[in-house]
């Protein structure tokens, strides 16, 4: 599987939040009004364009657990990190990621001058070329119907268990193959959900992402994927990457 850089991170990003630019043709006449953007929902702003590593000093390193398991799959336990390697002093942030391991392992990129939580993004990307290769579908189509459903998310506050303690939450559910009228070429696919919970209170933002591919009759899933906040640790790091000021 080809290395993922940031910029397709981002690129993928703004398709799956349903964002683009276009540049007018040298010949197009002026517009008389500037267009209209897309609005950005909730779901898309949490998921895609979120600011939440403002808890994260340099040095943070977020990890996050890993499980799958499913009919006829062997159960995975991994760790997903991104380490935040230095802030600037408007909040942007470099980042390193080390995602997966084994025959599950893409090695992201370093992320620099990145305002965001990425994770949630490189999820999706893993998920997507999955996807994509079990099915030897195309890539564009997994993508475009997970945009799709960011247009039309189910957003509600929730509360959720982490150590012990209930914090305030937001619960992001898509369903993106439900009513797809090219389903019957990935019918494995058709009542896949997504959920994702952020909160405030964890680091990060994340605190899970949360995939199912139901079986029939109540029968186990035939798949189930989760990436659940763990913990956020420290670094030691030169003083010059640990800098969040200029001296």
């Amino acid at each position: 599987m080809p290395t993922p850089t940031i910029e397709t991170i981002l690129t993928a990003a703004l398709l799956l939040a349903g964002t683009a630019l276009a540049a007018a043709e040298p010949t197009a006449p002026a517009p008389t009004a500037p267009a209209a953007q897309p609005e950005i929902n909730q779901a898309q702003q949490l998921v895609f364009m979120n600011d939440l590593l403002r808890q994260v000093p340099a040095g943070g390193v977020l990890e996050y657990r890993f499980t799958r398991r499913g009919k006829d799959l062997r159960d995975i336990q991994d760790r997903v990190k991104a380490t935040v390697t230095r802030v600037a002093p408007d909040g942007r942030r470099d980042l390193t990621f080390d995602f997966l391991s084994e025959g599950l392992h893409l090695d992201f990129h370093p992320a620099t001058d990145y305002r965001g939580n990425p994770v949630p993004i490189q999820f999706l990307e893993r998920d997507i070329k999955e996807m994509a290769e079990a099915t030897e579908g195309d890539i564009g189509y997994f993508r475009n119907r997970i945009r799709n459903a960011f247009s039309h998310p189910e957003v509600r506050p929730v509360r959720i268990l982490v150590d012990g303690q209930e914090l305030d939450g937001t619960r992001v559910t898509v369903t993106p193959y439900v009513d797809d009228p090219n389903i019957a070429n990935f019918k494995t696919y058709a009542n896949k959900r997504y959920d994702f919970l952020f909160s405030d209170q964890v680091p990060g933002g994340l605190y899970q992402i949360r995939t199912a591919v139901p079986a029939d009759n109540d029968a186990p899933a035939v798949i189930e994927e989760q990436l659940t906040f763990e913990r956020l640790t420290l670094d030691a790091l030169p003083t010059a990457q640990s800098t969040t000021e200029p001296h």
